[in-house]
C-alpha cells in the first residue's frame, strides 16, 4: 500500500523504530515496509531477533529493512549512529516490567525519550519525530461515569498512586506503567516545546491493542494476547485490567504512520480508541464464536468506560487517508487472535 501523494516522507524514506521486535513495534515495522519506506530498527540483541531480518528480507526483499544493536539507549549518544540518514523516527521502546517502583520504571521511560530526542536533534535528515505513549498516559481512572478525554487529559491519578511513599508492592505495578507513560509523554512535549527542534512531534496513545504478532513462534502472543491468552485458558490474569477502549494491531501500527507521514497532522496527541472493551461484552461474543470452548463467567457489576474520546474522529481520518473505511471491525480483531488458539 503505497503513501498518498501529499505524504512528507517519499517513498523509500529511511525510518528509525525504537525497540523494533516488540509487539506494537514489529507491527508498525510490518506497515512502514508496507508502505515503501525503508527501515531501521533497534534492538538489545541481534541474535534474538536475527529472524526479522530473515522475515522482512523474504516479505519485501533486501535492503529495505536493517537491524542495528543498541544496548543501552538510555546512554547519551547511544542512538546517534543509529538516527543517521533518518527521515523520521519512531519512538516506541518502553519499560514493560511492570516493576512496582516508579523510581525504576518512570525515571527509565523519562531517561529512553530523552536520549532518543536528543539524538533525533543532532541529525539534519529528521523531518518527523513520532512517541508511542499509550492510553493509560490520558486516562482519567473513572467508570460509570460520562466526562471529555480531550489532548488536555492526563491520568494525574496513576501519577499520584505511583509517587507514594513504599513500600512498593506489586499492587502499584500497574500504577507505575501508567506514570511512565504519562510522564514521558509529558516530557516528550516539553523538550518539543523547550528546544523547538527542526522535526515535527507528534504522539500515538493506543488502547488495548488486539491483533495477531507477526511472528507467533518468535513473538508469542505479545503483552495484551497474553491477556487473551488466559481468557482462554480461564486464568484470572484477564481481570486485572478493566474495561477500556481496543484498538487494531494493524490500526495502530497505520496511525504512527500517518503521524509520521500526514502534512497536517503536527504537534498532535492522536488517540488511537477504536471501540469500547468490556469484558463482558466479549465473553459473550467469543462464546458465539468458539461455542464449543468454554470460557470464564463475565464478571458481575461489570464497570462502563462512559467517557467521549474528542480525538477519536482525527484518528480515524488518518486511517482514510492511508486508504482504510475508518477503523477495523472489532469482531474481526478478536477472531484473529483467538483462532492462534483454537
Amino acid at each position: 500500500m503505497p503513501l498518498p501523494s501529499d505524504a512528507v516522507l517519499p517513498h523509500s524514506s529511511l525510518v528509525l523504530v525504537t525497540g523494533a521486535n516488540g509487539f506494537v513495534a514489529c507491527q508498525i515495522v510490518n506497515q512502514l515496509l508496507d508502505c515503501g519506506l525503508r527501515v531501521r530498527g533497534t534492538v538489545r540483541d541481534l541474535q534474538k531477533s536475527a529472524w526479522m531480518q530473515e522475515h522482512f528480507d523474504n516479505a519485501y526483499g533486501p535492503g529495505k529493512f536493517e537491524l542495528v544493536k543498541v544496548d543501552n539507549m538510555v546512554e547519551e549518544g547511544s542512538l546517534d549512529e543509529a538516527v543517521k540518514g533518518c527521515a523520521g523516527v519512531l519512538h516506541v521502546a518502553s519499560n514493560l516490567s511492570f516493576h512496582p517502583d516508579p523510581n525504576i520504571v518512570v525515571t527509565e521511560a523519562i531517561a529512553l525519550v530523552k536520549s532518543v530526542l536528543e539524538s533525533a536533534t543532532k541529525e539534519p535528515s529528521v523531518k518527523r519525530f513520532v512517541y508511542t505513549s499509550s492510553s493509560s498516559a490520558a486516562c482519567q481512572m473513572k467508570w460509570n461515569e460520562a466526562f471529555d478525554l480531550t489532548s488536555e487529559s492526563w491520568n494525574t491519578t496513576s501519577i499520584a498512586e505511583a509517587w507514594k511513599p513504599p513500600p512498593y508492592e506489586q499492587d502499584r505495578a500497574l500504577h507505575v506503567y501508567n506514570a511512565s507513560k504519562a510522564q514521558a509523554e509529558q516530557f516528550f512535549w516539553r523538550y518539543v516545546e523547550d528546544h523547538k527542534p527542526h522535526f515535527v512531534g507528534n504522539a500515538v496513545l493506543p488502547d488495548f491493542v488486539c491483533g495477531a504478532p507477526v511472528s507467533l513462534e518468535k513473538q508469542g502472543y505479545g503483552p495484551t494476547g497474553g491477556i487473551l491468552y488466559c481468557l482462554w485458558t480461564k486464568n484470572d490474569m484477564w481481570k486485572m485490567l478493566p474495561t477500556q477502549y481496543m484498538i487494531d494491531a494493524k490500526d495502530c501500527a497505520l496511525l504512527h504512520i500517518g503521524a509520521l507521514t500526514h502534512p497536517d497532522y503536527q504537534n498532535e496527541r492522536i488517540f488511537g480508541y477504536a471501540h469500547p472493551k468490556r469484558w463482558t461484552d466479549w465473553i459473550a461474543r467469543l462464546k458465539k464464536m468458539y461455542p464449543t470452548h468454554e470460557f470464564p463467567d463475565s464478571p458481575e457489576n461489570e464497570d462502563y468506560d462512559m467517557s467521549k474520546v474528542l480525538g477519536q474522529h482525527r484518528a480515524e481520518a488518518l486511517l482514510k487517508w492511508l486508504g482504510q473505511p475508518g477503523w477495523r471491525p472489532m469482531d474481526e480483531s478478536i477472531k484473529e487472535v483467538f483462532d492462534l488458539m483454537v
